[in-house]
């Protein structure tokens, strides 16, 4: 009799695993449609290339030459040739051929997943990516990542997920990267210390909000963005990377990307710089660009290869 109630209780057990298993998945798929309709506008809109608008400081481009300088072929980077799997929660995972000895890793929220690996792929940075979606609105991502120990767990997922790829190999840097909402869930992982220690760089794309105390006035609390002005201060002394960039969209109710820019380069007593609310001191920077409508919101993911990750392959290299 107890060995029948025993047996039955572990059958239970294992059903009920598979099932909250079967849901995560399911939550991660529909949780990645949803951010993948954002990304799949920009492939309709004629706008999209040109939508990142160049910020006030920007230099004149050169003028085209009448013939391109030869670029002997060994000179070029070698292509990355990525294999797609998952973590066991359904989050998407992609690891770089001939992974050996030590990963870094490149943790990036909301965003189609194949959309990310083309922005790392065509900035020729070798990581192991994985692709976080909770849905719209930097309130899941905060309650989806904010509780104690998320993100050791989100390590461990992409370690066993990457393993059988990147056999016996090793955790190396972690960066956190986020467009739009995703900061709510990058906010919320550099809010206690023993995690902060862990991420070398986070780069986020039109993601940088703040609720009001007086919404009429537009004010902020004085602990507003705290994890960030954390965060800054190591990257203004060369110890992390944290680079934005935001456009010039206006909200209503709360921070926008430029006035919350505005407020974390006034914390950090690092000079802002143009209309378009920029900044930068050591590895800590801020680039405004003009564009306020949804395709200029767009086109700030869809460029983060020419924008957000050059810096973070720069800093890498010299590590």
């Amino acid at each position: 009799m107890k060995l029948w109630a025993v047996a039955t209780s572990l059958l239970a057990i294992a059903a009920a695993v598979a099932v909250a298993g079967g849901l995560a998945v399911r939550a991660q798929a529909n949780a990645d449609r949803s951010t993948a309709a954002l990304a799949l506008a920009e492939r309709v809109t004629p706008r999209a290339p040109a939508s990142l608008s160049a910020p006030a400081s920007a230099a004149p481009a050169p003028a085209a030459s009448n013939s391109a300088p030869a670029v002997a072929l060994e000179a070029l980077p070698p292509a990355l040739t990525f294999h797609q799997t998952h973590t066991y929660n359904g989050a998407i995972v992609y690891v770089p051929e001939g992974c050996h000895d030590t990963y870094d890793v490149i943790l990036h929220f909301h965003g189609a997943h194949p959309y990310v690996k083309e922005l790392v792929e065509k900035a020729n940075i070798d990581a192991v990516v994985a692709v976080f979606n909770a849905g719209n609105g930097a309130e899941k991502y905060s309650q989806a990542f904010g509780a104690g120990g998320a993100l050791s767990s989100l390590l461990r997922q992409i370690d066993l997920a990457a393993s059988p790829l990147c056999p016996g190999a090793k955790l190396g840097r972690v960066a956190l990267m986020a467009w739009s909402a995703g900061y709510g869930a990058a906010e919320r992982l550099v809010s206690r210390d023993e995690d902060r220690r862990k991420v070398d760089a986070i780069l986020l794309a039109d993601g940088l909000h703040a609720g009001f105390t007086d919404r009429w006035k537009r004010l902020f609390a004085r602990n507003a963005l705290q994890p960030f002005r954390d965060f800054g201060m190591l990257a203004k002394e060369g110890k992390k990377l944290f680079a934005i960039t935001h456009s010039s969209i206006v909200t209503d109710g709360y921070g926008s990307t430029t006035e919350c820019s505005r407020l974390l380069l006034e914390a950090l007593d690092v000079p802002c710089e143009g209309e378009l609310v920029s900044g930068q001191a050591k590895d800590f920077s801020i680039e405004g660009f003009r564009g306020d409508d949804k395709a200029a919101h767009i086109a700030q993911f869809r460029q983060m290869d020419k924008t957000l990750l050059p810096k973070l392959r720069e800093r890498w290299a010299r590590k």
